[in-house]
């Protein structure tokens, strides 16, 4: 009972928070340095560019200009946090799937101060699908910013954009999809 009460607190939580970030996925990148751990800098360096470009993109077309033009240290105050999905290491090489939550409030001071007054957050088309509570806590890391519509121990229903769906198979996740209805 008591892990049932924490569970359902977390996840919770976990949508409180969805409103205040921005969440990119599946950044990959591939890159060569002097040893390992340099490539690693590197990839990390670039994968925060590239996530905030499709950011820009993905969230804020009217920003679209500002696209490799933002230093990277003000991308860096705006990242709340990333995961590694996955990585390999080779030699001097590394390769890496990365995902980038942005402080929607820092994203959008650094679009003020780029001279963007006005800019409109596009929306984006959702579907509802159900999956297994294991499988959502399995894959908490790739799930984690959608919004849940329903929590039991046994399914938990979320709200997924149709472009992200693509991106979660291979995850080994069984999603079933409850409405055909794409929601707007």
């Amino acid at each position: 009972m008591k892990r049932f009460l924490f569970l359902l607190l977390f996840c919770s939580f976990s949508v409180l928070a969805k409103g205040s970030y921005l969440e990119i996925s599946g950044v990959t990148t591939k890159e060569v340095g002097k040893d390992s751990l340099a490539a690693k800098q590197k990839a990390l360096s670039n994968s925060t560019n590239k996530a905030f470009n499709r950011l820009l993109d993905s969230y804020f077309p009217e920003a679209v200009s500002l696209k490799n033009k933002i230093r990277g240290s003000e991308i860096q105050s705006c990242v709340y946090d990333y995961s590694i999905d996955q990585e390999k290491f080779s030699g001097k090489t590394y390769i890496a799937r990365f995902s980038f939550r942005f402080s929607k409030k820092a994203v959008k001071k650094i679009l003020r101060n780029h001279n963007i007054s006005s800019y409109e957050e596009k929306k984006s088309k959702t579907n509802t699908v159900a999956l297994y509570t294991q499988d959502y806590l399995d894959n908490y890391t790739q799930l984690r910013g959608y919004k849940v519509i329903l929590f039991s121990p046994r399914r938990i229903v979320l709200e997924i954009p149709v472009n992200k769906l693509k991106s979660l198979a291979g995850h080994n996740i069984a999603f079933k999809k409850v409405n055909a209805k794409i929601h707007s």
